[in-house]
């Protein structure tokens, strides 16, 4: 995909979350919305950094399903602040996975998935190019 197609699908998910998961449905209401969309956005915002920095091309393609494990790490390329982004990411990954598939959980969690997307889109962008 082309860079402007990865910022496309980054601000659908960003907008299913903000506007209409956490200010249509509510945050109670919200969980597996949430779970579905974060881990997935964070990496087509990714996908953006790497391709704007020429580090992979228009035809590699991430996977939310790799960042699951920290060996995620050895698919990507090197890039400064990899191994925090990295970690950061399988602990959304995993959330989201436990939000999306798993019985309710308490709010709290939910909250937990929404400051760890808004931390990673923060490091993402500041990532040196």
């Amino acid at each position: 995909m082309r860079v402007d197609e990865h910022l496309a699908a980054y601000q659908e998910h960003r907008d299913t979350i903000f506007k209409w998961a956490l200010e249509i449905q509510g945050l109670e209401k919200s969980q597996r919305t949430l779970g579905l969309n974060a881990s997935r956005g964070i990496i087509e915002l990714l996908a953006v950094f790497l391709h704007k920095n020429k580090l992979i091309d228009e035809g590699f393609q991430l996977n939310h399903r790799w960042f699951k494990s920290p060996k995620v790490a050895e698919r990507l390329p090197d890039f400064k602040g990899k191994g925090k982004i990295i970690k950061e990411l399988v602990a959304l990954e995993n959330l989201c996975e436990t939000l999306a598939y798993g019985t309710q959980k308490p709010l709290e969690t939910t909250k937990e998935a929404i400051e760890r997307f808004t931390a990673l889109e923060k490091d993402i962008k500041e990532l040196p190019e």
